[in-house]
């Protein structure tokens, strides 16, 4: 589960964005709250929401949960999953000509 998916932002977001999308999305998803539809798919939303938000307020567990997600594609170590060693060597000898 991708905490900045559940919360609606992006990994850079600051803490105010963060606590601000918690709270929206409380609002909405909350089971006592939201009085229409499923209670049980509601609580399991929110449960979602809270354990997002647990670990993207604390500076130091964000930290940590943001070392376990794949880096931004783009840089080196996603091009040599994609193309593998051979292809990263065709395309820098490619570029030399």
């Amino acid at each position: 589960m991708d905490h900045y998916r559940t919360l609606q932002v992006t990994r850079d977001a600051e803490p105010e964005v963060v606590e601000r999308a918690f709270k929206a999305l409380s609002r909405k998803y909350h089971p006592d709250l939201n009085g229409v539809g499923d209670r049980e798919q509601s609580t399991r939303r929110m449960q979602a929401i809270n354990e997002a938000y647990a670990v993207l307020r604390d500076p130091a567990r964000r930290r940590a949960y943001d070392l376990t997600l794949a880096p931004d594609r783009g840089g080196a170590w996603e091009q040599f999953l994609e193309r593998g060693l051979v292809g990263l060597f065709l395309d820098s000898v490619r570029s030399r000509r």
